[in-house]
């Protein structure tokens, strides 16, 4: 393809949808930088209205415990460690 920069994936492109399932799609060691704003476990619901068409879009940040956030977390962090070049 021309014009693209990664031989591994078009970074052209933005992923949308479940990280964990996106990530999944990707190579290993394909990612130079990794940005992560994972949630807070906040134990409150967010809604928002998005754009001029006053998209309503919301996610919850509830997690049953700790424990229950910690197993969220663990397999989009490892799949992150594995899609990073720079993973030991």
């Amino acid at each position: 393809m021309a014009n693209k920069p990664s031989s591994l994936l078009d970074t052209r492109v933005i992923y949308c949808g479940d990280n964990l399932e996106q990530l999944k799609k990707l190579p290993d060691a394909c990612i130079d930088l990794i940005y992560i704003d994972p949630p807070f476990n906040s134990n409150r619901n967010y809604e928002v209205f998005w754009g001029e068409t006053k998209e309503k879009r919301a996610f919850e940040d509830r997690h049953a415990n700790t424990a229950a956030y910690i197993d969220y977390m663990r397999p989009r962090l490892q799949r992150v460690r594995d899609s990073s070049k720079h993973s030991s």
